[in-house]
């Protein structure tokens, strides 16, 4: 909670104000949401990384109301859910899951508020309902299957390599794991650590469907063009091991989060790193950027002119009012210097 509040702190946006040249002030100003609702997973799979990643963000905005909606087994909340809730000083939770609680932070309910926004991860009926209120409600993103794809050479270990694209893999039988090697070697080496580590996991049957239907090793002739694949691909979880990982870094346009180095998993990033953990999948990062303390803020514009300053501009306002046939634009400039 401490590196996520540091992080998510020194990104803070600031409001600031400038005069321009004809003396016209102008601005932004950041506020909070009123209020957000997080959904947080509780069947096939429990994440109180997520709320920390999702409650935290809201709490340094300012979000005055963080509202936590998540299945129950066994009719209780899981322990681990509350204790991460209290962590980020969530105190409204509801025992309340799926497309239903979905519909009942977007519109409200006998015993639940509306929200203004709603965020966190959950299945695809989750992300559909998210979908389906957009407008009713602001959403973080339409979230599809987790993805990594990883970068490696002739000089990376292929033990670490296997460990982190299972690591992937054992989310969901639907998640990505990709490596772009110029070695085949390595693949090999790979493969056989995937078949190695692949039965010491207790989700083993969920990361070995995942990396049938969608793991992939991708061959290519020179290490130095990977950042093309990279970009194409647009990757959540993008992990660079490579020797020229610098050089390769510089070129990087399109991924959710850069794990630069041997020594930085993306489990790193997952829990304990700072940056959020939600991350644009399916190729969004191409337009999307990870949930933040601007995700909870409104940016609202300021202006303020005098009668010299709204003078000097007032020309430019005819012509454009003008051109679009908005007469009553054009007068209530032009009024303003007007005798009678």
């Amino acid at each position: 909670v401490k590196r996520i509040k540091s992080y998510q702190n020194k990104i803070f946006p600031k409001t600031s104000f400038y005069k321009d040249k004809q003396g016209i002030k102008l601005g932004c100003i950041w506020s909070a949401l009123s209020s957000c609702g997080l959904y947080v997973p509780g069947g096939k799979a429990l994440y109180p990384s997520s709320v920390l990643m999702n409650a935290v963000p809201a709490q340094i905005a300012g979000v005055k109301r963080i509202v936590v909606v998540t299945p129950v087994l066994d009719k209780k909340i899981s322990p681990e859910i509350l204790v991460a809730c209290k962590a980020s000083g969530v105190t409204e939770i509801y025992k309340v899951g799926g497309v239903q609680a979905v519909a009942a932070l977007a519109y409200g309910t006998k015993s639940i508020k509306k929200v203004d926004k709603i965020v966190g991860p959950g299945n695809a009926y989750v992300a559909e309902a998210k979908k389906q209120v957009y407008g009713q409600v602001g959403i973080d993103s339409i979230a599809g299957p987790s993805e990594v794809l990883i970068i490696a050479d002739s000089t990376c270990n292929a033990k670490w390599i296997a460990i982190d694209l299972i690591s992937q893999a054992e989310h969901d039988e639907e998640a990505r794991a990709i490596l772009i090697t110029d070695n085949s070697k390595l693949i090999n080496e790979v493969k056989y650590y995937l078949g190695f580590f692949i039965n010491r996991i207790s989700r083993s049957k969920i990361a070995k469907k995942s990396l049938l239907n969608n793991g992939l090793a991708i061959l290519i002739d020179n290490i130095d063009e990977s950042y093309k694949i990279a970009n194409f691909l647009a990757p959540e979880h993008l992990e660079i091991m490579s020797k020229n990982k610098k050089k390769l870094f510089k070129k990087i346009t399109n991924a959710g989060a850069i794990f630069l180095g041997n020594y930085t998993p993306e489990a790193l990033g997952d829990y304990v790193a700072g940056p959020s953990h939600v991350l644009p999948t399916s190729g969004n990062a191409r337009f999307e950027s990870g949930l933040s303390v601007i995700d909870f803020l409104k940016r609202t514009s300021y202006i303020e002119a005098n009668k010299n300053g709204l003078n000097k501009v007032a020309k430019a306002i005819q012509i454009l009012g003008e051109s679009e046939g908005l007469d009553a634009h054009v007068k209530s400039a032009l009024i303003r210097f007007s005798k009678d």
